[in-house]
């Protein structure tokens, strides 16, 4: 048992994340039909959570990785054993294994990895399929299904996966031709961007990815006017599920924007609306709102105070 304040603060922590662990797994072993289908993690321990360096829909803007990040990334030591969460068929293509199910399902491919299977060969459930690639730190997990990738951390997803912690949004902005302009008087059209991050549920090793921040699931924005609602709840980001087209990356993610980096945390700022007509509105002062969901739907909420003077 702990003896000092600080010890006890980490008892504590670790036991509420036992406690979580274990409802979790008696929540999936209650089959419902969304958990029942639920998979554990390619790592060991399998049915221990694993800290996540990338999220799905993350923004990707570098080489050939420019748009959204199509998968997640689970922290791992190179050289790290790699192990098939479901069986089936693999498929080897450079550092990327592929484990076609056996009878429809979903694809879930694995990259980063030096394989240690040959494609066609057929893979049990938790068989070694490879090694984390050196210098990669990672492996990224995909999964594919009807002709689109889908989030991994939905429910019915990777499990356990227990996130409590709570989008932050420092800043919003307003933006007149493309240039910044004060909120203190707008006028005409503008577009009206804000900033977002969700900060990593488990530490992240090793220390140059201490600070890597991740991508909210879903944001959404609303204006008040004093005690009343004069523009309502419009969503602008929905990372929930699917893989979004690269078409949308611009219209999502504004400039400024820039990924996780070794000793570099990310920037996402995301467009909360273009062209948005101010003239609509009385000249008077106003509330943005705005709220920002993870995969676990904890809300980070903020207000930004703005002035209309068309």
């Amino acid at each position: 048992m702990p003896r000092h304040p600080s010890e006890t603060r980490w008892y504590n922590s670790r036991v509420s994340r036992v406690l979580r662990s274990l409802l979790v797994l008696a929540a999936l072993a209650l089959l419902s039909p969304a958990a029942a289908s639920a998979y554990s993690w390619p790592l060991r321990p399998f049915l221990q959570q694993h800290a996540i360096r990338g999220y799905f829909n993350d923004p990707r803007l570098s080489g050939d990785e420019t748009g959204f990040h199509f998968g997640v990334d689970i922290v791992a030591p190179d050289l790290e054993p790699v192990y098939a969460i479901e069986p089936g068929r693999a498929r080897v293509h450079g550092q990327a294994v592929s484990v076609f199910p056996r009878r429809g399902g979903h694809l879930l491919s694995y990259w980063h990895v030096v394989p240690a299977v040959r494609s066609n060969q057929r893979v049990r459930r938790h068989q070694l399929i490879g090694h984390v690639a050196a210098g990669a730190g990672h492996v990224h997990l995909a999964e594919y299904k009807d002709g689109t990738y889908i989030n991994p951390l939905r429910l019915g997803g990777l499990a356990p996966y227990i996130d409590d912690t709570v989008p932050h949004i420092p800043s919003a902005a307003f933006y007149s031709g493309g240039s910044p302009i004060s909120g203190e008087n707008i006028s005409g059209i503008v577009d009206i961007t804000a900033d977002a991050f969700d900060p990593s549920p488990l530490p992240l090793p090793p220390v140059e990815w201490a600070q890597a921040w991740l991508s909210p699931t879903l944001i959404r924005w609303r204006v008040i006017e004093g005690q009343n609602v004069v523009r309502d709840w419009e969503t602008a980001v929905d990372f929930r599920t699917f893989l979004l087209p690269i078409s949308l990356f611009n219209f999502i993610y504004a400039p400024g924007t820039f990924q996780n980096r070794p000793n570099r945390p990310g920037h996402y700022t995301y467009f909360l609306a273009h062209s948005f007509d101010t003239r609509l509105l009385v000249n008077d002062r106003y509330v943005l709102q705005v709220e920002a969901f993870d995969a676990q739907e904890n809300v980070g909420r903020a207000s930004f105070l703005f002035s209309v003077r068309n």
